[in-house]
């Protein structure tokens, strides 16, 4: 692949706003480094980028497979005074798939609730939020690490039926791209209506899905989604579950 090197002053180039930015060639985990960041207290937010990462993560902590030079691996560090906090998932989401579309406009790219963004209906790109206690007053900041594949062809045996990437173009500007994400985010997280633009690219909404919450196992269909962010389901029953939480493991396309 002949994808852009990672440049901070090219980053700054396209960004609407400053702030910190540090790339890497590897990082054991860009969301890793943003934890011990936070340990300095910076006051402003920090964005953190690396070429590769040898051992991302998602949810549950599972891995997040990123190769050399063919994706994104980023993570925002943002100081809880800096940012709007609720349904920070969700607003990253929304603001990653508005950033890829800008650059990519023929990807019909739709959202898994809650945080994985999908093309033909295999996982480009996952989002994981996770914050930092200051052990005093509560939250002190909070971390968005954002994964997307971009022209990864190469996957392990173990994902290849689920994962895939967003284009198979040999160059990409992973800087441009990069900020572009950057700056939806900072525009959705004061929007009173993303929530609105978050449910109209989820494709959930309407489908039968497995849910797994812990002991719970759920079979239904996905009805809606609430002001808070979560999931209501109608299972065979005509019941409702409402979860904030939880892991779609099965979406069912007929």
């Amino acid at each position: 692949m002949t994808n852009t090197i990672l440049d901070k002053n090219e980053i700054t180039k396209y960004l609407n706003s400053s702030l910190n930015i540090l790339t890497f060639d590897e990082v054991n985990s860009t969301n890793d480094y943003a934890k011990k960041l936070a340990e300095k207290q910076p006051d402003t937010a920090t964005l953190i980028v690396s070429d590769h990462q040898t051992a991302g993560y998602g949810r549950f902590k599972r891995d997040f497979y990123s190769p050399s030079n063919t994706g994104i691996y980023m993570s925002l560090l943002l100081p809880i005074n800096k940012v709007e906090t609720d349904l920070l998932t969700l607003k990253a989401c929304v603001a990653t798939v508005k950033a890829l579309q800008l650059n990519f406009s023929n990807a019909d790219l739709k959202i898994k609730w809650i945080n994985d963004i999908l093309l033909n209906n295999k996982k480009i790109s996952g989002i994981l939020a996770e914050s930092i206690n200051d052990g005093k007053k509560g939250i002190a900041y909070v971390i968005l690490g954002i994964g997307v594949n971009l022209n990864t062809t190469d996957f392990p045996l173990e994902i290849q039926d689920i994962a895939s990437s967003i284009t198979d173009s040999v160059t990409v500007n992973r800087n441009k791209i990069i900020a572009d994400i950057v700056n939806e985010f900072f525009k959705i997280n004061h929007a009173e209506n993303f929530l609105a633009e978050y449910i109209r690219l989820c494709g959930t909404i309407g489908k039968r899905v497995e849910l797994v919450n812990g002991n719970q196992h759920i079979v239904g269909t996905a009805e809606m989604i609430k002001p808070d962010g979560s999931l209501v389901i109608k299972d065979d029953k005509k019941n409702l579950h409402c979860f904030n939480s939880g892991e779609i493991t099965k979406v069912y396309l007929k």
